[in-house]
């Protein structure tokens, strides 16, 4: 009877494990979600005379840049 115990003591700690790793593939994906698209320059398009446009925006890690 020892042996079942272990078995399903074992069994269980496998589950939190996988629950564990599915809950920091999710935070990861979140990441993802919270990330913006920006297209440089808005409308107008982008030039070399872009200098004012970053302004007011706040830029992060996983942001996409466009470049039309």
């Amino acid at each position: 009877m020892n042996s079942q115990g272990r078995g399903s003591a074992r069994f269980n700690i496998m589950q939190v494990v996988a629950v564990l790793l599915l809950l920091c593939l999710m935070a990861v994906q979140l990441e993802y979600v919270n990330a913006a698209t920006y297209t440089v320059g808005d409308s107008g398009g982008w030039s070399f005379k872009t200098d004012k446009w970053p302004n007011g925006k706040q830029f992060r890690a996983g942001d996409v840049l466009i470049f039309n």
